[in-house]
């Protein structure tokens, strides 16, 4: 197994097996990026898009003929981090995967490392934005926009994703047209390295584990670009959440990558590549879920009704952008209903708290296979505390009414403060950055002050 990159005039092109699979920035971006760095991040980006490779094709050793990347060992701590979360979902041994990725042997035919160059950002001041649409990446826009970060969007096209890119290139248009913001677009054919049906491979998760450091590497060349002073990611509180695996062997990261934990790791690896000059950090960390749900929806409706967090993976997605039918909606539309937001807002037209639903809450037995963090204790008692709260809202649904004749309401009314502490707070960040931070903290000393039992 053999990988050859190269540079061209607008990217880079990753090639394996005989097909290119470019990473096509705007050229003006590109020719704004130092050469060096160029060259770096082709030797980087080559191996952080591929390390799965041998895994799924069952080698034991791949050949890079490029240089040795800066950030191997970043890259392999990430990525084995990853593996029991992979495992989880796919049913498969965590041991034997760990075995077979500690013997595969990583060639590089150049063994001289490049290393970034040593030019900074031109006074960088404004915020490059990671927007996919979701929640957190719309809070992080929002919030960013108001303590005056002058945020520009930057929106990565995942081929793999079945009908995601045509349901946010409506949005990206329709956003463009109501706040005069254009999202820049990276296109990232190398994702479709990790598109199993398009390899002719049965599904996995092995690939997606180290998505928010890849993109954090791509997004440096938009900071030359455009005087970018901070990398911001949705990384919410929840994210640093985990939980041992049915043996108790392993501890199950549900999205490593995205962690506060990690989040500091990239901060590293965003000043390496920018002369010190970018830092890489999460302006949510401080805030669980709900109040990230409820802060968009309620102090931001102008663009909460932009929010599509849904993956719109099966034929339910073909022609809106929620789906309806997945455990993600049903879990932004408890999200709503439990903090006092109308789902509409978000554009949730289906009630998914009828008893249809019930596959797609942990906590009445369902399965949430694309949300593994749904099955830690912290995924648990937010679907408790959310669900008490639509009780004592008196929202409408068959569930609701299962939940207050349950011996779980009278679980959540006798927890009801220690919930209220751990789902309406403000949690102190690692990765907000310091100069932000009081800003930042004030908005959501507002929200929470206003927010209702």
């Amino acid at each position: 197994m053999e990988i050859h990159s190269e540079r061209t005039d607008n990217g880079i092109t990753v090639r394996f097996r005989d097909t290119p699979y470019p990473i096509v920035y705007p050229t003006s971006v590109w020719k704004a990026t130092p050469a060096q760095t160029q060259i770096a991040l082709k030797d980087n980006l080559a191996l952080a898009t591929t390390m799965h490779l041998p895994l799924v094709f069952a080698e034991d050793t791949i050949i890079y003929h490029s240089g040795r990347p800066i950030l191997e060992p970043y890259f392999v701590q990430n990525f084995l981090k990853d593996i029991p979360s992979c495992t989880a979902v796919d049913g498969t041994s965590t041991d034997e995967v760990v075995r077979q990725f500690f013997n595969i042997d990583y060639q590089f035919y150049d063994s001289v490392i490049i290393k970034p160059a040593p030019e900074p950002v031109n006074s960088p001041f404004r915020a490059i934005v990671g927007v996919s649409f979701g929640k957190d990446s719309l809070l992080s826009y929002a919030v960013a926009d108001e303590i005056g970060l002058e945020p520009e969007m930057v929106y990565v096209v995942e081929h793999s994703m079945t009908y995601e890119e045509k349901h946010k290139t409506v949005l990206a248009k329709k956003f463009k047209k109501e706040f005069g913001k254009e999202m820049r677009i990276l296109q990232h054919e190398t994702g479709k390295l990790r598109d199993y049906p398009y390899l002719g491979l049965p599904i996995t998760e092995l690939g997606w584990g180290l998505q928010t450091t890849e993109y954090a590497l791509e997004f440096i060349p938009f900071a030359y670009a455009d005087q970018g002073k901070y990398l911001l990611f949705g990384n919410e509180q929840t994210t640093a959440a985990s939980y041992m695996d049915a043996e108790g062997r392993w501890v199950v990261h549900p999205c490593y990558d995205q962690s506060h934990r990690w989040t500091v790791h990239i901060d590293q690896i965003s000043q390496l590549f920018s002369a010190g000059s970018v830092r890489t950090g999460s302006l949510i960390e401080p805030l669980m879920d709900m109040m990230i749900q409820r802060t968009l929806a309620h102090r931001y409706p102008e663009i909460a009704k932009y929010q599509m967090s849904c993956f719109t993976e099966t034929e339910a997605g073909r022609d809106y952008r929620w789906c309806q039918n997945c455990s993600i909606c049903a879990k932004m539309y408890l999200m709503c209903v439990a903090s006092g937001i109308n789902p509409k807002r978000i554009g949730l037209r289906v009630n998914m708290l009828d008893r249809g639903f019930r596959q797609f809450f942990t906590l009445f037995g369902g399965k949430a296979i694309t949300l593994t963090y749904a099955h830690t204790q912290v995924g648990r008692d937010e679907q408790l505390f959310a669900f008490y709260l639509a009780a004592l809202k008196g929202v409408s649904g068959g569930l609701v009414e299962d939940f207050k004749d349950s011996n779980l309401f009278d679980e959540a009314k006798e927890r009801e403060e220690e919930l209220i502490k751990t789902f309406v707070s403000i949690y102190e960040p690692i990765s907000v950055p310091k100069e932000l931070k009081a800003d930042v903290l004030s908005i959501y000393k507002e929200e929470i002050a206003r927010f209702e039992i």
